[in-house]
């Protein structure tokens, strides 16, 4: 546009003068041009014959030189935008066009310095890149907002959750442990009097379905409504001994194998028991049909914390199980109550801490727990 103007102000001053007359005053108006500050960036300004000599230039002293190539702008379309490389080595933006004077053709040329236009090209690139940027942060603060609020409401839900679990099991703790009680007291109580073997089948029946509701009514209590955590210096290895016996004399043909060290901590020992109680009877339970029917427990001090490992050779988890497994009431047992890793995990919410599960089906289950001292 700048070339543009130029031509169209030289070729309306030139129109009304002779070649002769131009001779005179053209480098006067050349030098105008070059020094009005609407024209900045303006390399030169010159005026060709067809033999290719230079009539009229902004610097005078080329002034009756002949340079190649002009004959050929004659033919080409006018104006006839190009870039040009000067003996400078400097690139520069040509604009050559055709015009009359005393009935004989010209080619005006103006040629434009790239520098001013590159700055605002380079102005221009970094001011995209700026709103480039501050966009993908307006997008990635977006995101980050929205995956927050998701995040505050799966808390909200479970919170709730939480408080209606809460309110059930204080109603189950009302309503049903007495009668419950009743039902299993007097049940023991018959079975000792009655000889008949069929009555005492039934009753049989009924105080084993009795100690798995109440079973059931205590899990849930625990889960909802965890207590208030009590701290004691303990052994870690004396008390997972401690949990550990029960299952040894109880399961004879699976083998326990050992690896604790003598590690003192303070925490709430009834709560890590029945942490132990629910892992090592999940792992118990996944050893039905293994034929390699080893557990191994390590606990060990690393990086000024205590973990403790459980591991089991049995059935594992899939992926979508093992997603699902800390669910409250999931399960895949046939009895099982869905309830022993939801409490696990509760309860490692209270002590703060850090509870990891990994498993495969057909390689077996590790869990880790990660306690601070």
């Amino acid at each position: 546009m700048q070339a543009l103007g130029i031509t169209i102000t030289l070729n309306s001053l030139i129109q009304n003068l002779s070649i002769e007359k131009l001779k005179i005053e053209g480098n006067l108006i050349m030098s105008q041009i070059l020094i009005d500050e609407r024209w900045q960036g303006v390399a030169f300004i010159a005026l060709y014959g067809k033999d290719g000599k230079i009539v009229l230039h902004s610097n005078p002293h080329l002034i009756g030189s002949k340079v190649e190539g002009i004959q050929d702008l004659f033919d080409k379309k006018s104006p006839y935008y190009h870039r040009f490389t000067l003996g400078t080595g400097e690139e520069v933006f040509l604009s050559d066009t055709r015009i009359n004077i005393d009935q004989n053709q010209y080619i005006l040329r103006v040629a434009l310095h790239l520098y001013p236009i590159e700055e605002l090209l380079r102005a221009s690139k970094i001011y995209l890149i700026f709103i480039f940027l501050s966009a993908f942060i307006v997008i990635l603060a977006g995101i980050t907002t929205i995956l927050i609020f998701g995040k505050i409401e799966k808390m909200q839900i479970k919170l709730k959750e939480l408080e209606n679990l809460s309110i059930l099991s204080r109603v189950l703790a009302h309503e049903i442990r007495n009668p419950l009680g009743s039902i299993k007291g007097f049940s023991q109580y018959l079975s000792k009097k009655i000889s008949d073997p069929t009555l005492k089948e039934y009753l049989d029946i009924i105080i084993k379905e009795s100690l798995r509701l109440e079973r059931l009514t205590n899990e849930l209590s625990t889960y909802a409504n965890p207590e208030n955590v009590t701290l004691y210096e303990v052994n870690l290895k004396d008390l997972i001994y401690e949990v550990v016996l029960p299952f040894i004399r109880q399961n004879e043909e699976i083998e326990f194998i050992n690896q604790v060290e003598d590690i003192y901590l303070k925490t709430d020992t009834d709560k890590i028991k029945q942490i132990l109680n629910n892992i090592i009877q999940n792992s118990i339970d996944a050893l039905q049909d293994s034929k390699d029917k080893r557990i191994t427990i390590r606990a060990y001090q690393t990086n000024g914390k205590i973990k403790v490992e459980i591991e089991d050779k049995g059935i594992g988890m899939t992926e979508e199980t093992l997603k699902k497994a800390l669910e409250p009431f999931f399960t895949t047992k046939p009895k099982g109550t869905g309830l022993g890793l939801a409490i696990v995990e509760r309860l490692c919410e209270v002590l703060k801490i850090n509870l990891h599960i990994d498993s495969k089906a057909g390689q077996g289950t590790k869990v880790c727990l990660t306690i601070p001292k």
